[in-house]
């Protein structure tokens, strides 16, 4: 509708509806997660979770709406015609811009329970927003350096403590726990640097995906592999920044819907104690990420060549170098980059999604960790807790 007016005025008018309304929807978050710590007993808990998946739906509706009248975004999505989620589930998800949050929230509205990103641990001091994320169960991660953790050796598993968090909440409320796996954006740069074995993406880290997988994979609905691209944004600055400015003219998303009997057979498991599982386990979502890569080449109507270093790509987020062999996985288990609370369009810096402290992970076991070259492995001695969804179930 206003998709024709300049684009600083578009962007004018974006900026101020987003910053209108997440705070005043971020206000009753805040005031129900007080209800929650004061009166903490089940009818009301359960009362309060479900007037957080109104307020969050408030978000969808009110940023869906903006989309509609200051852009003219074409969408072409396929797959989740069929999706219909009750409980909880798990999206896993290629990573190209700070728009992947907004986008994934449209292309699942009505179909899925509240979405929960990682966050970045300074994201909470943000007043308002970052009290309502906090209020509405988002996960925080701290990124730790090499020297912090020799230092202190118990860091390098905040992250991974975290995330078992996070899982054993969705056993409690219905949630959608929101994981991108390359752990960052894909740039041509980052992918040119850990040698990326992908033409269009980068390396997979499945440490956090397999450790949540391992503790709820047995009671989720589905696990949502997703597809985000931009086809036509030919990397004249951000993709969020067009969005912003109506300039973003098509979206085109995938979603393959993986079921429980997959899950449970082939990606629930020890990743951290056994070594066979955390190999089959890799090896898995290798397979699954080289299907991803294949199928962007094939939408952007480009030669698959992931040897080809000078590959050419529409888009400059979408840019790869290539790559060494199959070894080549990243070197942490970050869950996901941090997103604000909803899928609304982050109205400042301050409150846009961040990439997330990654835990750090020991040295590699020796055979386990010949075939995964530099990939994740938290220490031994950590183990998953089997009794965590028993205690969990109980707790309802």
């Amino acid at each position: 509708m206003l998709s024709f007016l300049p684009s600083p005025l578009i962007f004018i008018i974006n900026m101020t509806m987003i910053s209108i309304a997440s705070c005043l929807l971020a206000l009753p978050l805040i005031f129900l997660a007080l209800i929650r710590l004061i009166l903490p007993f089940k009818v009301v808990l359960d009362t309060v979770d479900a007037l957080n998946q109104l307020v969050f739906r408030g978000f969808c509706v009110h940023n869906n709406l903006l989309m509609r009248i200051t852009t003219k975004v074409k969408w072409d999505i396929q797959g989740v015609e069929n999706v219909k989620v009750n409980g909880s589930c798990i999206i896993i998800s290629n990573h190209l811009s700070w728009t992947d949050i907004v986008m994934i929230c449209h292309i699942y509205r009505g179909r899925i329970p509240i979405t929960k990103f990682f966050l970045k641990q300074s994201l909470i001091f943000i007043p308002i927003i970052g009290q309502a994320c906090y209020a509405i169960g988002m996960p925080f991660l701290r990124r730790y350096t090499r020297a912090q953790i020799l230092k202190n050796p118990k860091l390098k598993t905040k992250d991974l403590d975290s995330t078992r968090k996070a899982c054993q909440s969705l056993l409690v409320y219905p949630s959608s726990l929101v994981n991108f796996v390359e752990g960052t954006r894909f740039t041509k740069a980052k992918a040119r640097s850990c040698k990326s074995p992908y033409q269009n993406l980068m390396p997979p880290k499945a440490a956090s995906l397999a450790v949540a997988l391992g503790m709820i994979g047995k009671n989720i609905d589905c696990l949502l592999n997703t597809t985000i691209l931009y086809p036509d944004h030919k990397g004249q600055g951000s993709i969020f920044y067009a969005l912003l400015c109506g300039r973003l003219d098509r979206v085109i998303a995938r979603v393959e819907v993986i079921d429980k009997e997959f899950i449970e057979q082939k990606l629930v498991g020890d990743y951290i104690g056994d070594k066979q599982f955390k190999r089959s386990f890799t090896n898995e979502l290798r397979s699954l990420w080289q299907k991803k890569d294949e199928q962007i080449a094939n939408l952007l109507g480009i030669e698959y060549n992931p040897q080809a270093n000078s590959a050419p790509i529409l888009d400059t987020t979408l840019n790869t170098p290539a790559a060494a062999a199959d070894a080549a996985t990243a070197a942490a288990a970050a869950p996901t980059e941090a997103a604000a609370p909803t899928d609304a369009v982050a109205p400042t810096d301050a409150v846009a999604p961040a990439e997330p402290a990654e835990p750090a992970e020991a040295q590699a076991e020796s055979e386990a960790n010949e075939a995964d070259s530099k990939a994740e492995a938290p220490a031994k001695s950590l183990k998953i807790d089997n009794n965590l969804v028993s205690n969990s179930k109980d707790k309802q």
